[in-house]
C-alpha cells in the first residue's frame, strides 16, 4: 500500500517582519508630515554696508542685484516734491537695477482725491506727467494763497490739473465716481503699517523693510551699497 502523502503546513509569515514593515510606513509618514509642515527658511538679505537707514521689523523682498524702494509721499509736501525732483537722477543712474513704487496718501479726515487722481492717470498711461502736474500746482497754489488752502481738496482744480496732460472726459467720470477710492484706502492701510503719521514724508523704504533717509546723497550711497 502506498504511503499517504502528508500535507505540508502553510508558512506564517513572521510577526518581526510585519512591525518592521510598519515601523517603517510610520517613519516615512513622519518624515512627509515634517516636511510639508516645515517653517520656510528666510530668505537671504543683504543690509547695505553704508548710508543712513533703519532695519525694520517686516519681512524683506531683497532680490540680488536689485532694489526695490516704495516711496510714500504727499503732493502738497514741500520735502516730497524736492526729492520729487531729484529721484530722476537716482533711478537713471542704476537703471533696471532699481524699482521704485510711489504710493501717493493724505493725513486722516483729508480728502482722497489727489490719491485717486494719481492712480487713475497711471492706468491710462500718464502717471509720471499726473505727478509732475500735481506737486507744480499744488506748490504754486500754495506760494499765491493766503489761507494755506490746498488745492488736493478741490476735484474741479484736479480736472483743470489732469486737462494740462491731456487727460479728458474719460478721466472726470472716474475721479467723479470714486472708481479708484478703494485702490486709495489701501494706500491708507500702508501708510498706517509704516507709521507714516508719526514719521512723516516722504518716507523711502528699500526692499521691504530699510527705511531710508530721504536725501539725495544717502539714496545714493545705500543704492550703490546694496548693489555693490
Amino acid at each position: 500500500m502506498a504511503k499517504k502523502k502528508q500535507k505540508q503546513p502553510e508558512k506564517k509569515s513572521s510577526p518581526t517582519f510585519a512591525y518592521a514593515l510598519l515601523t517603517l510606513l510610520v517613519i516615512a509618514a513622519l518624515v512627509v508630515f515634517i516636511s510639508l509642515n516645515k517653517a520656510p527658511e528666510k530668505p537671504i538679505e543683504k543690509l547695505p554696508s553704508a548710508g543712513e537707514f533703519v532695519k525694520l521689523d517686516k519681512p524683506t523682498t531683497y532680490e540680488a542685484g536689485k532694489v526695490k524702494i516704495i516711496e510714500i509721499l504727499k503732493f502738497d509736501c514741500p520735502h516730497c516734491y524736492d526729492l520729487h525732483k531729484n529721484m530722476p537722477q537716482i533711478l537713471k543712474k542704476y537703471g533696471d537695477n532699481v524699482t521704485i513704487t510711489y504710493v501717493p496718501i493724505v493725513w486722516p479726515k483729508q480728502s482722497t482725491k489727489s490719491i485717486e487722481a494719481y492712480i487713475i492717470a497711471e492706468e491710462m498711461g500718464k502717471g509720471e506727467e499726473m505727478q509732475d502736474a500735481l506737486f507744480e500746482s499744488q506748490a504754486l497754489y500754495q506760494a499765491r494763497s493766503q489761507n494755506g488752502m490746498d488745492i488736493m481738496e478741490s476735484v474741479p482744480a484736479i480736472e483743470i490739473v489732469a486737462a494740462r496732460i491731456g487727460l479728458g472726459a474719460d478721466f472726470n467720470s472716474k475721479l467723479e465716481s470714486g472708481y479708484a477710492r478703494n485702490a486709495a484706502l489701501e494706500n491708507l492701510k500702508i501708510m498706517r503699517d509704516y507709521n507714516v503719521e508719526v514719521v512723516g514724508t516722504p518716507l523711502v523704504i528699500m526692499n521691504g523693510n530699510l527705511k531710508v533717509n530721504h536725501t539725495v546723497s544717502n539714496l545714493d550711497m545705500v543704492i550703490g551699497s546694496l548693489l555693490s
